[in-house]
């Protein structure tokens, strides 16, 4: 609810001041909007109604960070409990037209984040493009200067000297704040760059001192290479000398090899008419070999034709022969069939007498027929039985259960009195074992009258009532309460000498006098006292009066009230004053258990009934059975009956099945026709077609035979042509051996002679691998030039050039050996040196450039911020002399120029004893840091450049004179109008305060029953309690 106190024209809007506000589901708004007025606003309503909920709204929807607000982390929280989204709206004050940042956030289905959506002027823009408008607006929501919520009114008073400086400079003149932030940067910058100006020139020192460590190692090692590289060279030349000699030594072995293939070669030529000779008898032996092969392949087809007519004769043989068994086989089947139909025209009579035994399958049928009528009234009856049987087990089975029911609800109520007895027995013992060992005896040979023996009396008795157990156990005597009640006073003796004489337990008896309860008469009357039975509870001032009038009109001196006891004693003398002790009343022990003894008699009751039901029910049952068994029976023998008719019917029809089968069997046998003397001519007429094919392949068969003989003749022949060759060839093969043999020697000589020559070939093939594979040359390519007249140069004996290879080893040992990384590192090390020189020459050219660029920002700045200081300074001073209490804002400077170091100090005094102090959270109060932090935002108005200022709850801790005070230089500042607008929200006014038309004043109020925003109407309220006013 907003509520202006006049009407102020928009000309009196700053840019970008707040118009109005529309929040939707936010925090604890459902729906609502706020106007605010172009100057001071004040925003009052109790703790928790929502004022800082506006704040928030504020806050957000003009693209701040959750973080600014010191309250929840995340968008999300800020939605109202229960909804899924979010909307703020809020109208800046920029004609024409006005600008509306329209923000929505949602929350994820997951309810693990949120997304925001975002409006400028009704068109969809981004979270970025806001923050770019509203900075345009110089509104910022950040700075603790402009922007104060409730949360960081503590985070604003421990801002330190330097961030209250980079604050205001914020506030009052940004480009100061940019100045400012160029310096540190400037200074913090040179400091970096004179710490690595620093560093590079001790690693320069640095590398300069190990390269003249290296300069002597550099040296020792390229006078090593030298050693290392004529080592090198003779070892090449032993390789090539070695190869050399080794190809010597090939050469004058393959010289004698050829000598003695020579030798070999003419040994051979002596004997070439006996090779001529075995060549031309080979070739014969091959060519009539192949003759005979080929005579042997005729001959081996000539027998496979040999046998295929045999075989052929036997077939036509077997033919034969099948065709006379299939005659004969024939013949036997028609026996066989003649047989078979006499066997069935037997079997068809049989079966035909057997059906003239049983009588028609109608009479049959009938007699069937009429059983079964009988069987279905018999088992209408049967089942009527078995029903009205099944019927009465089940109500004995429901009637069971509920007696089952019965017993459970008996055994319950015995385990009230169990738990009853364990009470006890934490009391006493002894009472216990009594009770234990009287409910294990209560019988007929140890008491006279064992049904009317109770006990203890606080297991026994019940109140109706639990609220009045207590009352009812205070007022009995606990001894009362662990005594045994006896209707007989011998059974009580009896159980005395029992437990207390025999077992020693400490117990007590009670016998009643007898009279009946229905006779008992109270001394006093419920119904004359119940009249006190509210009163009493009515007010503890009214408590006296009744107590009084109890005591003195009815004589009722022992009583209770609520948790008390109260016992009421007249003096005997004087006046006969009545004196009261008042005791608390300890809560019921026994008797909060209690037993239902109605409830008990009404079971057991209930229990004799059903039992008394299921005897009935069981009678019933047993009756109903004798009725069925003579149904049954005849039932029995129906069945019987019926079973031996249906038999007979299966028979018949078995039988004629049969007949029809007999029947259709024998005509099928009967139309199988075979006559004899034809089947014997077509025999005759196949068997002498047989015999005209063997007399053909009996034939084909002899002209075989004689071509068969014909070629095994020439075969034979050629076979001993074959022997005669054979024998010529070995002769000549004989001769030739004994000439191989002469040759032998020779021809060892020449294997040994060429392995040797071959192991020489490989060794200096192997030396040549070597000595280029020594030279770094590949195995195809030739030594360098430049290398062979090196080599030239050295000697050409291994034994020199093994002593001048001994010299240069002793010569490396003496030298130390190094790393050829030494090289590198030196090397690298004086690029290095050269590169760092040239970087330390232009870095520190490039500080004193950015020195002479700074200065004139220097000056600017150290001016702008001690103008700043000297106007803020003024108002505050002012504002702290109408409290009569000293105020002062100092600048801090340093000598150093270290603009991190310069600081605003807020100096106060607000007693007269006291010294001026710097403001600080240890030396002043919770209520004087506001009074400060308040009168510095207030001097800063003036000043500010901002759209709108927002303070949140600055007044906590101040005392009325000093909050009043305040209020009134909010006031006084903010109707200036060169101010901008002013947000401060308070939960609560002091009375009698000032106020002028430019405050605008809006009330929050929040609950159950709150009016909705749509039907409140300020005008109409006030006519109604105006008309009121008048009746």
């Amino acid at each position: 609810m907003a509520l202006d106190s006049s009407v102020e024209d928009e000309q009196q809007y700053s840019r970008g001041s707040l118009l109005e506000i529309r929040l939707k589901n936010f925090l604890t708004y459902s729906d609502c909007k706020f106007r605010f007025g172009p100057k001071m606003n004040l925003v009052a309503g109790p703790n928790g109604s929502g004022k800082s909920s506006i704040v928030c709204a504020v806050c957000l929807g003009l693209a701040g960070s959750p973080s600014v607000l010191g309250r929840a982390k995340q968008i999300k929280d800020f939605i109202k409990h229960g909804q899924m989204e979010a909307i703020v709206e809020i109208t800046l004050f920029n004609p024409p037209p006005n600008t509306v940042i329209k923000s929505v956030f949602k929350q994820n289905s997951d309810m693990q984040g949120s997304t925001s959506n975002w409006f400028i002027n009704g068109t969809q823009s981004s979270k970025k493009k806001v923050a770019e408008l509203v900075k345009s607006f110089n509104i910022q929501v950040d700075n603790l200067c402009q922007f104060l919520p409730q949360d960081k009114v503590v985070e604003f008073a421990r801002l330190s000297n330097e961030d209250l400086l980079k604050e205001t400079e914020k506030t009052i003149n940004p480009e100061l704040y940019q100045k400012h932030q160029k310096l540190l940067n400037f200074r913090s910058g040179e400091d970096n760059q004179m710490k690595e100006i620093n560093k590079r020139e001790e690693y320069l020192k640095d590398l300069e001192s190990k390269n003249q460590v290296l300069h002597q190692r550099v040296q020792r090692y390229r006078e090593r290479e030298k050693h290392q590289d004529k080592l090198r060279l003779l070892k090449i030349k032993r390789c090539w000398v070695e190869y050399n000699n080794q190809r010597m030594k090939y050469f004058h072995s393959k010289k004698e090899l050829q000598k003695l293939e020579d030798e070999l070669k003419a040994l051979r030529e002596s004997h070439t008419p006996q090779i001529n000779a075995i060549n031309k008898l080979r070739e014969k032996r091959t060519n009539l070999k192949s003759k005979v092969d080929e005579q042997s392949t005729d001959i081996k087809n000539d027998q496979n034709k040999i046998r295929a007519c045999k075989s052929d004769n036997y077939k036509l043989i077997k033919k034969a022969e099948n065709l006379r068994n299939n005659f004969k086989l024939k013949v036997a089947q028609e026996q066989e069939r003649a047989t078979r139909i006499d066997d069935l025209k037997r079997k068809l009579a049989s079966v035909q007498d057997e059906l003239k035994c049983f009588p028609p399958m109608q009479e049959l049928e009938q007699e069937i027929a009429q059983k079964s009528s009988e069987f279905r009234q018999l088992e209408t009856s049967r089942r009527m039985l078995v029903s009205e049987k099944e019927m009465a087990e089940e109500r004995c089975r429901d009637i069971a259960t509920e007696i089952k029911d019965i017993e459970t609800d008996l055994n319950k109520a015995n385990d009230v009195k169990t738990a009853r007895l364990d009470i006890v027995r934490g009391y006493s013992k002894d009472t216990y074992q009594a009770a234990k060992w009287l409910n294990e005896n209560k019988n007929e040979r140890q008491f006279k009258n064992p049904t009317e023996i109770w006990g203890p009396i606080a297991v026994e008795i019940n109140v109706r009532d639990q609220r009045c157990a207590k009352y009812v156990e205070n007022h009995i005597a606990l001894r009362d309460m662990m005594a045994f009640v006896f209707s007989n006073s011998d059974d009580s003796k009896t159980f005395l000498q029992e437990v207390r004489d025999k077992q020693k337990l400490n117990v007590n008896a009670i016998v009643p006098n007898g009279q009946p309860m229905d006779q008992y008469k109270p001394i006093h009357s419920i119904d004359n006292i119940r009249y006190f039975e509210y009163c009493i509870t009515d007010s503890v001032q009214l408590v006296v009066t009744p107590i009084k009038k109890i005591v003195s009109d009815l004589k009722i001196d022992d009583f209770y009230v609520a948790n008390d006891h109260h016992v009421c004693r007249r003096s005997r003398y004087g006046q006969r004053e009545i004196s009261t002790r008042i005791t608390a009343i300890r809560d019921a022990r026994y008797l909060n258990i209690n037993v239902d003894t109605e409830h008990v008699e009404a079971l057991n009751n209930r229990r004799s009934e059903l039992q008394e039901q299921v005897r009935s029910v069981q009678s019933e049952i047993a009756n109903i059975k004798e009725n069925l068994k003579p149904i049954e029976a005849e039932i029995a023998t129906i069945n019987q009956s019926k079973k031996i008719m249906e038999n007979r019917k299966s028979r018949i029809v078995v039988l004629e099945t049969k007949i029809n089968g007999y029947r259709k069997s024998i005509e099928q046998e009967e139309a199988v026709y075979f006559d004899k003397d034809e089947e014997e001519n077509k025999l005759f007429k196949n068997l002498k077609n047989k015999d005209k094919e063997k007399l053909e392949v009996t034939k084909r068969m002899a002209s075989i035979v004689e071509q068969y003989v014909d070629r095994v003749k020439k075969n034979v022949i050629d076979l001993v042509k074959l022997l005669d060759i054979n024998r010529e060839y070995e002769y000549y093969s004989e001769i030739l051996a004994r000439a191989e043999k002469e040759a032998e020697n020779v021809i060892e000589q020449r294997a040994r002679k060429m392995k040797e020559t071959q192991v020489l070939k490989d060794a200096a093939k192997n030396a040549l691998n070597v000595a280029k594979k020594e030279s770094n040359v590949g195995q195809k390519e030739n030594l360098p030039r430049e290398l062979q007249e090196r080599l030239s140069l050295e000697p050409d004996d291994i034994e020199e050039i093994n002593e001048k290879i001994q010299a240069e080893k002793s010569k490396l040992q003496l030298n130390t050996q190094d790393d050829a990384s030494v090289v590198d590192e030196y090397e690298k090390n004086n690029s290095a040196i050269t590169a760092l020189t040239d970087e330390i020459s232009k870095m520190k050219g490039k500080i004193c450039a950015e020195k002479d660029k700074v200065k004139e920002c220097i000056d600017s700045w150290t001016t702008g911020i001690k103008h700043m200081t000297a106007g803020i300074n003024q108002k505050f001073q002012h504002f702290f002399n109408k409290l009569n209490c000293v105020g002062e804002i100092k600048l801090r400077t340093n000598k150093d120029k270290d603009f991190s170091k310069f600081a605003i100090e807020i100096w106060v005094k607000f007693r007269s004893t006291d010294k001026v102090q710097l403001l600080d959270s240890h030396l002043q109060s919770g209520g004087e840091r506001s009074v400060a932090t308040i009168i510095y935002l207030i001097s800063l108005q003036e000043f500010t450049i901002c759209p709108f200022r927002i303070v949140d709850e600055i007044n906590q801790g101040m005392d009325p004179q000093n909050e009043k005070r305040i209020f009134e230089f909010v006031l006084e500042v903010s109707s200036n109008s060169k101010v901008s607008q002013y947000l401060l929200i308070t939960p609560k006014l002091l009375p009698n305060l000032c106020y002028d038309g430019k405050l605008t004043a809006l009330f929050i109020y929040n609950g159950p029953n709150m009016l909705d925003q749509q039907q409140w109407n300020l005008k109409r309220f006030i006519g109604k309690k105006h008309i009121e006013g008048k009746k």
